[in-house]
């Protein structure tokens, strides 16, 4: 499924690649409450010093390649909730969305219009745009999200950035890796994006496979 910037805006950008599918028939209320209800929780998070506020959407991208996501993101909003973005005291950052659509057709529909190479472009673009001028560049990466145990979610996709030499008086002086990943488990998709320098957040997939286990459950 990201969804990049400075920090805070480097999810930003990629938030787009974690945001929709094709509209179809009505969904239920009770679809809505089950996304709202498999979403993360500051609970599932370990150590302290987390801290979270109202998730913020993303404006849609005017690069031509976001617009296949820009369109997914925009028709499933209305199937899906939102995690508050929880951000933490070591600058690490994580922010999780779930969708649950009134099929499954509707929810591979959603994921295939991520695992695009336009969805590549788009992250890779946008954080070209967004890190012009600061001195620090960007590198984005297709992750192999092939690996966990089978029958723990149905396809998915991931994609990493690793941003390098932020300036120290822009609130760098170190190395950002993001990732963007979303995973579908039947008719629903679960989406993470985190920010985390020095290396990749290294709880990232304890927290996907949690909240897969969730959905699983509220689903049935």
């Amino acid at each position: 499924m990201n969804i990049a910037r400075r920090s805070t805006a480097i999810v930003a950008v990629a938030v787009i690649a974690l945001v929709g599918a094709t509209a179809g028939p009505a969904f239920a209320a009770s679809d809505k409450q089950i996304a709202k209800a498999s979403t993360l929780k500051a609970s599932d998070l370990s150590g302290s010093g987390w801290t979270a506020t109202p998730h913020e959407e993303s404006k849609d991208s005017t690069i031509p390649a976001c617009a296949p996501t820009n369109k997914a993101g925009n028709a499933a909003q209305k199937y899906g909730a939102h995690s508050p973005d929880f951000s933490n005291t070591d600058g690490a950052k994580i922010t999780n969305s779930v969708y649950v659509f009134p099929t499954v057709k509707q929810a591979k529909a959603y994921l295939a219009a991520y695992q695009l190479p336009t969805t590549l472009e788009c992250l890779q673009q946008g954080l070209d745009q967004t890190l012009e001028g600061t001195g620090a560049t960007a590198t984005v990466t297709e992750l192999d999200v092939s690996g966990a145990p089978k029958g723990t979610f149905n396809d998915g996709v991931g994609y990493q950035a690793v941003i390098t030499a932020i300036p120290a008086d822009q609130g760098g002086g170190v190395d950002v890796y993001f990732e963007a990943v979303a995973f579908r488990t039947g008719r629903a998709v679960t989406g993470f994006t985190t920010n985390n320098p020095g290396a990749n957040y290294p709880e990232t997939a304890q927290l996907v496979l949690k909240d897969i286990a969730r959905l699983k459950k509220n689903l049935k």
